[in-house]
């Protein structure tokens, strides 16, 4: 290692390392690379601050912290990825358990979750962690159904090496006691999801068909912060939830509670949606969505905020992740491009974490970038997701719609 990053007064600083010289025990920092890194950090600082996490400042749940050792880590592989044009994923989402106490009919997931197929054990699990961090993941995800039904939760997280990557959880909130989440916190979770339909209890409780769920999950929120532990509000955005002013209902019930950061996902065709795409959004509610986030995020005492429409669109700042910078490993070892995909390369532990990702960016789709989210787009909708049966199964093998050969490098 060549740098370090240092956290002064709140901001972020890059720092050589001593011995940063061709005699030393690492490389030379390029100028280029130096002046690259020094321009992302300045960009970084821009960002709101939400929170801290081991001395460093965060500015989003998504990104490990930069002046820790698992936010250097990344910040090695974004150059790699940015000079050696090295395919290096940053974030896993790895569901942990099909079972679930919801029913909600927009879960992704639902067709996975009804499987007869093997939840991998708890031994497998440690091992796909553990290859995933090997890879170059510095964030994973956790996932369910609802990971909280996992008693052994804890123990997967403690098992995550801190120096290398950072974990958090998406949850619906309704078993984060007091106690769960200090024993999450100890185990190393950096912090939490609530997921939230909207913002008025009745309604939540039956998209979600769960009485009651609406407080309890509040309540979660409360115990996250009470503990430590960073606490944000994941919810979705379609046209219908924006006329109906649910970006900015849900902004106001993220100030009132004090969470650190919400995150608006896109509507997607996607589980018992996956054939019907009226839920995508127009480029009309593009353009309402850009203008809220700008608002919002300049807006005094509310939380900081991620929207994958000012993103991943075309409109959007970056590209489709999916199978560029993350996969999602369902509970039964399935290799997938991202958890709203419902298509799989191959699965683990039949072959590793490194030979399913090398596979699966080397295959048609995805060993091209594409500028925004896939399962969004028409073209590939008609290419790989229509031709899809009804009876599945889910995910559904990428080699019997591209006629790919099954071979691993």
């Amino acid at each position: 290692m060549s740098f370090k990053v240092i956290a002064k007064n709140g901001k972020l600083e890059l720092r050589p390392c001593k011995g940063d010289s061709p005699k030393g025990g690492a490389p030379k920092l390029s100028e280029e690379k130096k002046a690259y890194l020094q321009e992302y950090i300045a960009q970084v600082n821009r960002y709101k601050v939400i929170g801290f996490f081991r001395g460093s400042p965060v500015t989003s749940l998504y990104q490990p912290p930069l002046a820790t050792a698992a936010g250097i880590r990344s910040l090695e592989h974004r150059l790699k990825r940015r000079f050696d044009n090295v395919r290096i994923p940053a974030t896993a989402t790895i569901s942990i358990t099909k079972a679930c106490q919801c029913n909600c009919s927009h879960c992704s997931a639902v067709y996975y979750n009804r499987s007869a197929k093997r939840v991998l054990s708890k031994e497998e699990f440690q091992e796909a962690f553990r290859q995933t961090v090997d890879l170059g993941v510095t964030t994973i995800i956790i996932l369910g159904g609802e990971p909280l039904l996992r008693k052994d939760l804890e123990n997967l997280i403690a098992g995550i090496p801190q120096k290398k990557a950072v974990s958090i959880l998406f949850t619906n909130g309704e078993f984060l006691t007091l106690e769960r989440c200090q024993q999450l916190k100890d185990a190393g979770l950096m912090g939490a999801f609530v997921s939230l339909d909207s913002t008025n209890a009745e309604k939540h409780d039956r998209l979600r068909r769960r009485c009651g769920l609406f407080y309890r999950a509040l309540l979660g929120i409360e115990n996250l912060q009470r503990v430590g532990l960073l606490a944000g509000i994941s919810s979705y955005l379609s046209p219908q939830r924006l006329q109906e002013n649910g970006f900015e209902e849900m902004m106001g019930l993220g100030k009132k509670v004090g969470v650190h950061e919400v995150t608006f996902f896109d509507a997607i065709p996607s589980g018992q949606w996956l054939k019907d795409d009226s839920c995508c959004l127009t480029p009309k509610d593009r353009t309402t969505i850009e203008k809220l986030t700008h608002v919002y995020r300049k807006k005094e005492g509310y939380p900081g905020l991620s929207v994958q429409s000012t993103m991943t669109s075309p409109c959007g700042s970056t590209f489709c992740f999916a199978a560029n910078t993350q996969f999602y490993l369902t509970a039964f070892g399935d290799m997938c491009p991202c958890d709203f995909t419902p298509l799989t390369i191959g699965k683990f532990p039949d072959h590793s974490i490194h030979e399913l990702w090398e596979k699966m960016i080397t295959t048609p789709p995805y060993n091209n970038r594409a500028k925004s989210c896939r399962m969004q787009d028409p073209d590939f909708r008609s290419r790989y997701i229509q031709p899809i049966p009804a009876e599945g199964p889910f995910p559904y093998p990428l080699n019997e719609i591209t006629g790919a050969r099954e071979n691993f490098v």
